[in-house]
């Protein structure tokens, strides 16, 4: 999979969208990788065990439903074929315990993983990684469905998804020497070239 023309398109699908691209994936953010946050804030800010705690019940509530909406809307920005619209990221609320559920199950599958050893923990999180966009896409489907549709698709390319991450490096260490200004933009690139290596599989999987 040419990861150079994944990487272009997305330029080109950002160009002129940059600030709904970037607000919509921060506000995600918040929600999604609450825990993540708060061990940056944790530098400067002295933050209780029970502040803690009440983030993390946030993401563990919130992330699945969120995720899934981030994907909607990740899908409708590659696309056009609806508006991207920040709202998307809460459309999925009608289906909140099947998101519940599957962040919940993919959150036990990737730890257990990286339990027993690190690179198992690794292939998990890449074989399910297609799983919000699948149930973002076909709601109906139940959360099995949703892990065997996304083990499928990942056949064959984890590995390139893998090394497609990896190239990002570079723009991560980037953001990181502007104390993370940068990464505003450096995570909508990833996000959205991210959602073109979903719609290749897919077309690959169709052919």
């Amino acid at each position: 999979m040419d990861r150079a023309y994944l990487k272009s398109k997305a330029k080109d699908q950002l160009r002129g969208r940059w600030g709904l691209a970037i607000i919509t994936i921060l506000v995600s953010n918040i929600f999604i990788n609450t825990t993540n946050l708060l061990q940056g804030f944790k530098v400067i800010l002295d933050i209780s065990p029970k502040v803690s705690l009440s983030f993390n019940l946030i993401t563990l509530i919130l992330g699945g439903v969120i995720s899934t909406g981030l994907s909607k809307f990740l899908l409708n920005f590659t696309t056009n074929t609806e508006e991207p619209k920040f709202k998307d990221i809460f459309s999925y609320f009608n289906i909140f315990f099947k998101t519940l559920g599957l962040f919940v199950l993919i959150g036990i599958i990737g730890l257990l993983g990286f339990i027993l050893l690190i690179i198992p923990g690794i292939i998990v999180t890449l074989m399910y990684s297609q799983s919000f966009y699948i149930l973002a896409e076909n709601p109906d489907k139940g959360i099995f469905q949703c892990l065997e549709e996304s083990s499928r698709l990942m056949s064959g390319h984890k590995w390139e998804l893998f090394v497609l991450e990896l190239s990002f490096i570079g723009w991560w260490i980037l953001a990181g020497l502007t104390l993370g200004i940068g990464s505003l933009w450096v995570e909508p690139y990833q996000k959205v070239t991210e959602t073109n290596f979903y719609f290749k599989l897919k077309y690959e999987n169709m052919v």
